[in-house]
């Protein structure tokens, strides 16, 4: 089967979900005997086309932003090109140019087109702009694919409630490598209580909120650190926040980690915190709860069966409720521990790599042997 995979964002040169998503899956599909090309852009001066852990990536230059949203003239040629040369075309997140170019694609008989929803709405745009977007391009751009993969039930409904028909809607899971993110025999490095994020410094990613819920948890536990693994457009904005609150010596900034040194960051921590205001599934909540470590999330409507017994779920926005959650699990080993442990048996027995990559190559051949 020729796939062909187009996303903005493509792992190492962005190092988060959306890219690691798709070049894990890319990875995973190529092992299989699939024949798959990514399109990405180029955001790190990296060759033009080179084969990349069985997959082939083609990268284009882009020249100029909006919102996070790169625009890449040459990539239009290139899809519009070649929109026929493939047996599937995949884009990932209908929020990008990539993904709106595919459509376009398709309304000139292009190969079956597939769109996964990494989350309905932007971490990275106002809320008018959200609102405006999700109400007419969105609804556009998920009625001209051929079909939609949702991570879970809720966002098919989601999907439903704009008008978009569930017989064109599938969830499957986001997935982890359960052999790579696992708990390990002697995690801890010192005696201090560690809480971890790991993301972008984008406005909806409520890390201020994060930094303010660390402060109250300093008072209460001396001992408490906080290690931030991630970088964006607001990583300047959360570095005055903690000199504001004169916390840099119990604060770690990391700004890069690649993939397979997440694992030793989730091991050396206590609990990992998601404190967003807006998400989709993200892989780094699934990858810390792989390695047995108790989580706390805000209180969005799909995260929550997720979480159930593996952590605490708190409102959004609210500093105070976020930092007696970190006190209640800091001070609870016992409790942690059993958190963690049901983290972990969700993860390997819901939440396997090899079982989405399955799931998404059958739904691959359904569409190409029905197409519309």
């Amino acid at each position: 089967m020729k796939i062909l995979r187009v996303v903005s964002d493509l792992y190492p040169a962005v190092v988060g979900g959306i890219g690691i998503h798709a070049h894990q899956m890319s990875v995973g599909q190529a092992k299989m005997g699939q024949d798959v090309t990514v399109f990405t852009l180029n955001q790190n001066k990296s060759p033009k086309t080179e084969f990349v852990d069985g997959y082939k990536i083609v990268r284009f230059p882009s020249y100029f932003s909006i919102c996070g949203n790169y625009f890449a003239p040459e990539l239009i040629v290139e899809i519009l090109k070649r929109k026929k040369t493939f047996d599937i075309i995949h884009a990932h997140s209908h929020l990008f140019f990539s993904t709106n170019v595919c459509v376009f694609a398709r309304l000139l008989h292009s190969a079956p087109l597939i769109i996964t929803n990494h989350g309905l709405i932007s971490a990275s745009t106002p809320a008018w702009l959200n609102t405006l977007y999700k109400n007419t391009f969105s609804i556009a751009t998920f009625k001209i694919a051929d079909h939609i993969i949702c991570y879970t039930g809720i966002e098919k409904e989601n999907l439903e409630k704009l008008g978009i028909d569930p017989k064109k809607i599938s969830v499957i899971h986001n997935g982890v490598d359960t052999t790579l993110f696992a708990p390990i025999t002697s995690r801890k490095i010192s005696d201090r209580k560690q809480i971890v994020w790991v993301g972008r410094y984008v406005p909806g990613k409520g890390v201020e909120y994060l930094i303010e819920a660390f402060s109250r948890v300093k008072e209460k536990i001396p001992q408490a650190h906080l290690v931030l693994v991630g970088d964006g457009p607001e990583k300047a904005v959360v570095e005055a926040k903690i000199n504001n609150l004169r916390l840099q010596a119990s604060v770690t900034l990391i700004s890069y980690l690649k993939n397979t040194e997440l694992p030793q960051i989730y091991n050396q921590s206590d609990v990992f915190v998601l404190p967003s205001l807006m998400e989709g599934v993200p892989r780094t909540l699934l990858e810390a709860m792989a390695c047995k470590i108790p989580v706390i999330t805000t209180d969005l409507p799909h995260l929550l069966d997720i979480v159930e017994g593996a952590g605490l779920v708190v409102p959004s926005k609210n500093a105070s409720l976020l930092a007696n959650a970190m006190i209640t699990i800091l001070e609870g080993p016992l409790n942690a521990e059993a958190m963690g442990q049901c983290g972990r048996e969700k993860i390997v027995k819901g939440y396997s790599w090899e079982d989405t990559v399955k799931k998404t190559l059958t739904l691959y051949q359904t569409i190409i042997e029905c197409p519309r």
